[in-house]
């Protein structure tokens, strides 16, 4: 039951927060203020109702929608705080993977086996050249570039704790049989109850930070535009 409830939780929190970052971007119309308990700790001051209801309400027809400011020195001074545990986070999660990836190769052909490899290795250099490319950055990033890698945290998340998309993705990338879609399923199930496990000793902000940790550099407060000479 407790970990059915963890899976329900985590899953439910994934969508909110992308849907949260989703409105942030949005342009056009005004932006609700995020949830207190799932983004308070890293984000400025909670808005009361009266505040909401006030920001949501526009001044003038090309009025600019209503945007919380990340707490940038609060997000740094988290990622310094907690770098052990994300660090042991991402080495477990590698661990996890590493593991997965062993048992399942055993019980593929040489043909499909050379093919999950393939596709692995393109998925990590891909990942590694996103991550040294946001490392990298000299710019600090936007508010919403933040949003974008919590954001990507979490997706990751998803994948864990809703093994039937993982499934689907081997079955059509594999063409698995019968037999090897029943332990390929066997399979993804233990590989959630290891990452169930990690969660349960992880603190969820360590979780929420581990994409944006990297990039603790950029997390300064981007320059104020200088005003046009005249105005």
């Amino acid at each position: 039951m407790k970990r059915a409830l963890v899976i329900s939780g985590l899953t439910v929190v994934v969508f909110a927060i992308g849907y949260i970052a989703g409105l942030r971007t949005e342009r056009t119309r005004p932006v609700p203020a995020p949830p207190a308990t799932l983004m308070g700790e890293f984000t400025g001051k909670a808005a009361t109702g009266p505040a909401i209801a006030t920001a949501a309400k526009p001044s003038g027809p090309q009025a600019a929608p209503a945007r919380s400011p990340q707490n940038r020195a609060q997000l740094v001074a988290e990622i310094e705080r907690l770098r052990p545990q994300i660090d042991s986070y991402r080495q477990r999660l590698d661990q996890i993977d590493a593991e997965f990836d062993g048992q399942l190769a055993a019980m593929l052909t040489p043909e499909q086996r050379t093919h999950y490899a393939a596709g692995q290795k393109r998925r990590a250099e891909r990942m590694a050249k996103g991550l040294a490319e946001v490392a990298a950055g000299v710019k600090p990033l936007t508010d919403d570039e933040i949003d974008q890698l919590r954001q990507r945290s979490l997706s990751g998340v998803l994948w864990m704790v809703a093994p039937t998309m993982k499934h689907d993705l081997l079955v059509k990338e594999l063409k698995l049989d019968a037999e090897q879609q029943t332990k390929a399923r066997e399979l993804l199930k233990q590989r959630r109850e290891k990452f169930l496990a990690i969660v349960d000793s992880t603190p969820p902000p360590s979780i929420l930070l581990s994409r944006l940790a990297p990039a603790v550099q950029r997390l300064a407060t981007p320059p104020t535009k200088d005003k046009p000479v005249g105005r």
